[in-house]
């Protein structure tokens, strides 16, 4: 991606109201959008709710970031009491939006992730075209889905969804909301996944280089599934004494318990030594060079998991449950194998077989490649979005 010429028209100043400051999934998206945009002449603003690591990633980009409470809305404010914390904290975040959109001559406020309402409420109010970026199926509780699909539609000027799942289920919430979709996928630079050196997590973890290891990244969340791998590792405990498995990541702020419950099953299915649970680390090139065995075991449908790209961009073949937006992502019998949903059987007979067949587990690995490249390339996902701002823009 170049700057424009000289003498084109200057790209549009855009505000970006983001939900979290870790490095996960949507904070990736967020930093790889950053980048582009940063690099074809876009003036960019941030704003983020709390400390983190995503901090210095987007200051190192160039673009300006600033903190303030965003009253985002985490499962533990869904009471009275929480909501309306929550809905005193956005009125605040309003105004402090609106001060940012006339100080720095914002011409498009772009919200990532449907857990904050201040950018898009300020956009409203400012009379800014606002882009509402969606990276979740919400679908419990079921009044709270249908009031956020109704709240999309009527304060966003068009909802980008991150995939055709995504896409499906909150115009099926809401139908009038399909007019205002527009479905870009994710795209990934490789440079991340490719980072990585076999044999430092193996060395690490005291495993040899004839130990299969199988193993799933992402934030310790209760439809995560990580429940779903310690119990595919204890069914292939005795007929695949040999295979190792590890799963990488943090938690939410407060939700230490589910860690505390994943390595209690752990240790309650006699796997000590053989499934390791390791905190967020930031090399996760090294996770992914020594696993032979990428897993999604998602029990509710994942939108578009931005690691499943990171798997595909290492060769390594995936595991995934059949639902949400990994069916567009892993072609099933090519580049990985789907199994009914949370049916830990079928996972654990999918992850037994390419095992068994390393030569297979190779075969699939490169589709993946192959596919990624073909279809979820980072070029693609940044000229999507400067063709949708300059469209808004100019309307």
């Amino acid at each position: 991606m170049t700057a424009s010429p000289q003498g084109a028209a200057r790209p549009p100043s855009i505000l970006f109201v983001h939900a979290g400051a870790e490095l996960y999934g949507a904070d990736r998206v967020l930093l790889e959008l950053l980048s582009g945009l940063r690099n074809s002449g876009h003036r960019l603003q941030v704003v983020l709710p709390a400390p983190g690591p995503l901090h210095s990633h987007i200051a190192g980009l160039g673009v300006a970031v600033q903190q303030r409470n965003l009253g985002v809305l985490r499962r533990k404010y869904m009471t009275p009491r929480g909501l309306l914390n929550r809905a005193c904290r956005t009125v605040k975040a309003v105004r402090f939006l609106q001060r940012s959109i006339v100080d720095h001559g914002v011409a498009i406020v772009h919200t990532n992730t449907t857990a904050v309402f201040a950018g898009a409420l300020a956009a409203k109010l400012s009379g800014v075209p606002h882009v509402w970026h969606v990276h979740e199926i919400t679908t419990r509780p079921l009044w709270f889905a249908r009031l956020l699909a109704r709240c999309v539609g009527l304060l966003t000027d068009k909802a980008v969804f991150v995939s055709q799942a995504t896409l499906d289920h909150m115009c099926g919430l809401n139908p009038s909301l399909r007019r205002k979709a527009v479905l870009i996928h994710n795209g990934i630079d490789d440079s991340r996944a490719l980072a990585g050196r076999r044999g430092v997590l193996r060395a690490e973890m005291g495993w040899r280089e004839d130990q299969p290891v199988v193993g799933m990244i992402g934030r310790i969340n209760w439809w995560k599934g990580q429940d779903k791998l310690v119990e595919c590792a204890a069914a292939l405990a005795r007929s695949h004494p040999q295979v190792r498995f590890v799963l990488v990541g943090g938690t939410f702020d407060g939700d230490v318990q589910l860690r505390d419950s994943l390595l209690a099953a752990v240790a309650a299915s006699g796997l000590q030594g053989r499934f390791v649970v390791q905190d967020f680390r930031p090399d996760i090139g090294n996770v992914l060079a020594d696993l032979d065995v990428f897993v999604l075991p998602s029990t509710e449908p994942d939108p578009f998991p931005t690691v499943v790209l990171e798997a595909m961009a290492a060769a390594r073949p995936v595991v995934g449950f059949r639902h949400g937006g990994v069916c567009e992502m892993v072609e099933n019998g090519v580049t990985g194998i789907l199994c009914q949903p949370c049916s830990v059987q079928e996972m654990s007979d999918a992850i037994a077989r390419l095992v068994d067949d390393p030569q297979l587990a190779l075969r699939l690995g490169s589709a993946g490649r192959a596919r990624l490249d073909r279809l979820f390339t980072r070029d693609a996902f940044i000229d999507r979005f400067t063709s949708l701002y300059k469209h808004l823009a100019s309307t």
